[in-house]
């Protein structure tokens, strides 16, 4: 029998749900994410009976965002999340992984790397997406590939300016402008 494993975002803490029958992990990240007092008690309390909190592999990382890129998530993806789905891919050779997570683009990953997932508060993905970053002035598509981490992104040789994307609708807000014109950024579903 294959153990089951819960890889926990930071939903799983907030929303307090419950893990009676496997092994619990997260990633440093998230614990710093933790703010509120009833999550940082539910968090200590899982600690307690045996929760792990571990750093994923590097080469899962590069799994991951090379993932992200081609479903164009990798744009509203923090590191913390690349970091949770990274860990879940790494354990998932090993377990049966079920990734608790709330965070749309963090399952949209996850069902393309064939992992589980279960979420806290909200229904779930329904199907798997791909999305495209688009200029709202020119029409230009961004390669999200371009996109790190840190929020910069090059295309063509030509950086953008931005911060850490944060996606309210489908505009990315992060100060991400076209390197063409200057325009705001759109995320746009293609497929899904």
């Amino acid at each position: 029998m294959i153990d089951k494993v819960y890889v926990i975002d930071t939903s799983g803490f907030i929303a307090q749900v419950e893990f009676r029958d496997g092994t619990t992990v997260t990633v440093p990240a998230v614990v710093d994410e933790i703010m509120d007092s009833s999550s940082r008690l539910r968090f200590d309390l899982l600690k307690d009976a045996g929760l792990r909190v571990e750093l994923p592999d590097g080469a899962c990382r590069e799994k991951v965002r090379s993932t992200a890129i081609s479903t164009g998530d990798v744009s509203v993806l923090s590191v913390t999340d690349l970091d949770i789905l990274a860990k879940a891919l790494e354990l998932k050779s090993s377990f049966g992984v079920i990734l608790v997570t709330d965070d749309y683009a963090i399952q949209n990953v996850a069902v393309n790397l064939g992992i589980e997932c279960k979420t806290a508060a909200t229904p779930g993905i329904r199907k798997k997406v791909l999305w495209e970053l688009k200029c709202t002035g020119c029409g230009n598509i961004v390669e999200s590939g371009n996109v790190v981490e840190s929020g910069k992104a090059v295309v063509s040789g030509k950086a953008m300016k931005s911060g850490k994307a944060v996606v309210s609708g489908n505009i990315v807000k992060s100060g991400i402008e076209c390197p063409i014109c200057g325009s705001a950024v759109r995320r746009r579903r293609v497929k899904g």
